[in-house]
């Protein structure tokens, strides 16, 4: 059985105090309880506390405009919502627990912090996916500090080969890089995917509207190719030869979403490259769950893994099964 022992103190003090939470709360229980000391209950009450002031602090603008939301979606109609995401999308977490869970073994094992690695997503722009609680929002917002944006709409890596070469040339010297992506998919407050009730709004609208509309688009007989809108031509061209399957599926926006995934890890893979410098690689591909405001955001981890150069990349998604 793999078990970590807590970190030096020299490397202790070489986080901040945020990183020092993340890997107290995520780092899995030593086989010898003996070995913790007090270095271990340091810790534990230092992302404790940390957890207590983010749960006090002042609500932001965003929790203070659902009047829309029905009171009843706080009981029950919450817990059907979360149930119905997780029959959807097994092993979908909240986006602090992907964090943590990821961020352990990349600073443990391999010496990845947020001083020594730089960070790009590849995610759709649409703003509700950098709502409190995301993945993408608490990486950039609560650990990296800032971000180098890959995609556009539907979440595609629309800065392909020459986006990604810039970026990882922004790296520290021996440092490394860290890439997150993945499509959306909006839940409503009565658990139907492919919506999500917006702030100000009273009707529900399409999340991914982009991916929503190329699936439209594509089993209504398809449109040509346009240069003033790249992007959703990609999405067109990309989901097209798989309308046929989505439709034909028992939740088509569920299938949608797996299917787009596809398409951008396919994408992300042939884009990204390792001769950047002697570090490391990282990708975290998955599906991100806009959940009704009221709940956090979910994150479905479908890819996580670490290469460099000259070394074969190393599947890490075991980390999600802890």
């Amino acid at each position: 059985e793999t078990s970590y022992w807590l970190p030096t103190f020299g490397k202790l003090l070489s986080q901040t105090p945020f990183e020092v939470s993340v890997m107290a709360l995520a780092q899995p229980k030593p086989v010898n309880e003996r070995r913790r000391g007090g270095v271990g209950v340091g810790l534990f009450i230092a992302g404790v506390a940390l957890a207590v002031v983010g749960h006090f602090r002042p609500r932001s603008q965003h929790s203070q405009k659902h009047a829309a939301m029905p009171e009843a979606f706080f009981g029950l109609q919450r817990m059907q919502t979360a149930a119905t995401v997780n029959e959807a999308f097994a092993g979908a977490m909240k986006g602090a627990a992907v964090m943590s869970k990821a961020l352990w073994p990349l600073w443990w094992k391999y010496g990845m912090n947020s001083r020594n690695t730089i960070y790009a997503q590849s995610l759709c722009a649409d703003e509700i996916n950098s709502d409190n609680g995301h993945l993408g929002s608490l990486l950039t917002k609560h650990y990296y500090g800032r971000v180098f944006p890959l995609g556009g709409i539907g979440g595609a890596p629309y800065g392909g080969k020459t986006g990604f070469a810039a970026f990882s040339h922004h790296v520290p010297d021996g440092g490394n890089v860290f890439v997150l992506f993945g499509p959306h998919i909006g839940f409503s407050p009565e658990g139907e995917p492919g919506k999500f009730l917006r702030n100000g709004q009273m009707a529900l609208s399409t999340s991914c509207g982009a991916l929503c509309a190329a699936y439209s688009q594509c089993s209504s007989g398809g449109m040509p190719a346009d240069s003033k809108d790249m992007e959703q031509s990609w999405l067109r061209e990309k989901l097209g030869p798989k309308c046929k399957d989505i439709k034909e599926s028992s939740n088509p926006m569920v299938e949608l979403a797996l299917q787009a995934y596809k398409v951008i890890e396919e994408e992300i893979l042939s884009i990204v490259n390792t001769g950047f410098g002697s570090g490391n690689l990282v990708l975290l591909g998955g599906i991100q769950i806009n959940m009704p405001y009221g709940m956090p955001g979910f994150f479905k981890p479908m890819h996580f893994s670490i290469r460099a150069e000259g070394r074969e990349p190393e599947n890490l998604m075991s980390v999600f099964e802890r």
